[in-house]
């Protein structure tokens, strides 16, 4: 293993790394905490996956999310819809969805599809570090 390092230094050559990892060859979003915005939608690092607030819904994924080479990804989680007024008991029911993208660098583009449907529910481009400019529906 030495011999390899070695020679790499010695050539001035680099290991690229996949378009979704930092520089410290982090997981794709990120510690927990970390946070990515965009309009209409933020999403947070947490220890089981991560969490999204959208304009009239919030989301979850349970698991790591981990891109291919290409930096692209799908991950099945959940979504909960929101409408202003008062709430059913219980709560809004959580819809199955699924989370497919691209993450390049620190921008991440996100598409949300709920199960049964062809249509996406929102398409959305977020940036590491930013907080997303949510409006929520109350």
């Amino acid at each position: 293993m030495v011999p390899i390092l070695v020679l790499l230094l010695l050539s001035n050559q680099s290991l690229a790394l996949p378009a979704w990892q930092g520089p410290s060859g982090n997981s794709a979003l990120g510690a927990v905490g970390t946070v990515w915005g965009g309009e209409h939608v933020e999403l947070e690092v947490t220890a089981e996956g991560a969490s999204f607030d959208f304009d009239c819904a919030t989301g979850t994924i349970n698991g790591r999310l981990v891109p291919g080479a290409q930096g692209t990804f799908t991950i099945k989680g959940t979504l909960v819809r929101e409408r202003p007024g008062p709430t059913m008991r219980g709560g809004n029911p959580a819809e199955q969805a699924t989370y497919s993208g691209a993450i390049h660098g620190e921008t991440l583009r996100l598409i949300v599809t709920l199960a049964g449907s062809d249509e996406p529910y929102g398409e959305y481009v977020l940036v590491r570090g930013k907080s997303g400019r949510v409006m929520k529906c109350r």
